[in-house]
């Protein structure tokens, strides 16, 4: 009895002491399935859950039932412009956005004046952002001479089967997806459209890593150095990393996802190393679409 009293009295510490980690579903899963499937070790205790709606965000930070959130940034900021009590600890996703196209010849971006495009989920979100940038920068307005439809990425691949839509913004795996099953092409990658335009890395602060709770800081350390660990996993390790997220992604071919990782860039950087990237982006997410980032945040948005 009092060995199974003090196993208990152990188990019930050990659980106290676990960091809670919430994550959006989908291809992000691929970051983190060296963890979840037990691939790279952590010296802290990561329990990873998944969040599907923003509502579910808000509702457990509230309620103060987790301690790290993987978010797009954009999102983060403007949750953290609203009052919401969370902080950007780094960046881990950089590079993911295409253009692709079915049946069309995009010989350059004005090609699309008088066209219509698809992108992902709706305004204010990181391709529309990415491609509504891009077209001021050749001199098209967007919604006037451009026509930007919304849709969710696998409808926008049915579509594209379909043949009922010609050019779309991407992300990885969506794109690869989109090649074999649509035979789609990519025309551009958007990132390399963002450095050309704004003199910044070819490289987008897309998704973050969130912190929202005063947790100490060799906790904290402890735990991001294990999420670093398991990107870097998933770069390093493409096939085995592709083949574990098959059950997270909704059985999505393997191959798919590992073709998808040589055009995605999971890559840990500390908020404070790229700020100033992440502050360009914000101001040019504000400047395409003010409802989506009310104010900049400032530096106290940034925890590290």
């Amino acid at each position: 009895m009092r060995k199974l009293f003090m196993l208990l009295f152990l188990l019930a510490i050990s659980f106290s002491f676990a960091i809670n980690v919430l994550i959006p579903v989908g291809p992000t899963v691929v970051a983190f399935v060296g963890l979840l499937e037990k691939k790279v070790s952590s010296e802290v205790e990561l329990k990873i859950d998944f969040w599907r709606t923003l509502d579910q965000v808000s509702a457990q930070v509230a309620a103060k039932n987790v301690d790290l959130i993987v978010l797009p940034v954009s999102i983060g900021a403007s949750l953290y412009s609203k009052g919401i009590d969370l902080k950007l600890a780094g960046v881990i996703l950089w590079k993911a956005f295409y253009v692709v196209t079915k049946d069309f010849d995009l010989t350059d971006l004005k090609t699309l004046s008088g066209q219509e495009i698809y992108t992902p989920q709706g305004k204010g979100q990181t391709g529309d952002v990415l491609i509504r940038y891009s077209l001021e920068q050749v001199g098209l307005k967007p919604d006037i001479d451009v026509k930007i439809r919304y849709a969710t990425p696998p409808e926008i691949v049915s579509l594209m089967s379909a043949g009922k839509v010609r050019v779309a913004v991407l992300p990885e795996p969506f794109v690869t997806l989109a090649l074999k099953q649509a035979q789609a092409r990519i025309e551009y990658d958007l990132q390399e459209l963002w450095s050309n335009y704004t003199q910044l890395p070819a490289r987008v602060p897309i998704t973050g890593l969130f912190v929202t709770k005063n947790l100490d800081e060799a906790t904290l350390y402890k735990a991001m150095t294990a999420i670093e660990n398991s990107l870097k996993y998933a770069m390093e390790n493409r096939h085995e990393a592709a083949a574990l997220s098959v059950p997270y992604l909704g059985g999505m071919p393997a191959q798919i996802i590992e073709e998808s990782l040589a055009r995605t860039l999971y890559e840990y950087k500390r908020a404070n190393e790229v700020a100033s990237e992440v502050i360009q982006y914000l101001k040019i997410t504000q400047q395409i679409d003010p409802s989506a980032m009310p104010s900049i945040p400032d530096e106290k948005f940034f925890a590290f």
